[in-house]
């Protein structure tokens, strides 16, 4: 026999308290493990003249930021840091050394009418803002855009 509607809302309380019943006997300690971010946070706006793309990426330095136009018109920012920590101790025999590697990208399809060869970006305050100027005529180009 299928449930009714009644009959499911009659044991919703009841699926709640099991469910947090459950959700307190779970407990997953993993200082490592971190829950997914979303891909960085981009703004996009137009003007009669230019596009601007503002994308947040904090705590990376203009060195560890590259920025790229396809072919097929696409943007991709990338953002890439690798660290390294050794400490030691010859006395007491202490050694650590820790590594870790970060990276983010995030792509964005422009218009056909977008002039890549004039575009300009800047990092400041870890907010990366590129501007695209408009073109009356759609072109195809691969480059690679310098960050101020």
């Amino acid at each position: 026999q299928i449930p009714t509607h009644d009959t499911m809302l009659a044991l919703a309380p009841f699926r709640t308290h099991l469910d947090r019943i459950f959700d307190e006997m779970i407990v997953v300690d993993r200082p490592t493990v971190k829950r997914a971010r979303p891909a960085m946070a981009l703004d996009l706006s137009e003007t009669d003249k230019a596009y601007t793309i503002k994308v947040d990426v904090p705590g990376f330095d203009k060195e560890d930021v590259t920025l790229d136009v396809t072919k097929d018109n696409v943007l991709v920012v990338r953002a890439e840091r690798k660290t390294e920590k050794e400490e030691k101790d010859e006395k007491t025999h202490y050694y650590r050394c820790e590594r870790s590697y970060g990276a983010v990208s995030r792509s964005v399809r422009l218009p056909k009418t977008a002039n890549v060869e004039t575009t300009r970006a800047k990092l400041e305050n870890g907010v990366l803002e590129i501007t695209v100027d408009k073109r009356d005529e759609p072109v195809e180009t691969n480059s690679r855009v310098a960050i101020e």
